[in-house]
């Protein structure tokens, strides 16, 4: 989590902040090949497995972030 955490997410059963970006982001990148997938059973639990996702060369070539930040004057949190 990259952002400032709201508990409501983090204390949840089930972790569906996981779950949307899986669905919403990560896949449809995947479909159009601009992400490699692999998945891996985590031994000793029969319905979980990790999965990792990795930019492809053609990743760089489609999307690019100019990311600026805004200078604070006080705290941001």
């Amino acid at each position: 989590m990259c952002t400032i955490p709201v508990k409501g997410v983090l204390e949840t059963q089930w972790d569906s902040g996981t779950s949307m970006m899986e669905a919403r982001v990560l896949r449809p990148l995947w479909w159009f090949g601009l992400l490699e997938y692999r998945r891996e059973e985590i031994p000793g639990r029969r319905f979980a497995a990790s999965h990792y996702y990795r930019k492809t060369p053609l990743f760089d070539r489609f999307l690019s972030f100019n990311v600026k930040l805004e200078t604070a004057a006080g705290s941001r949190h």
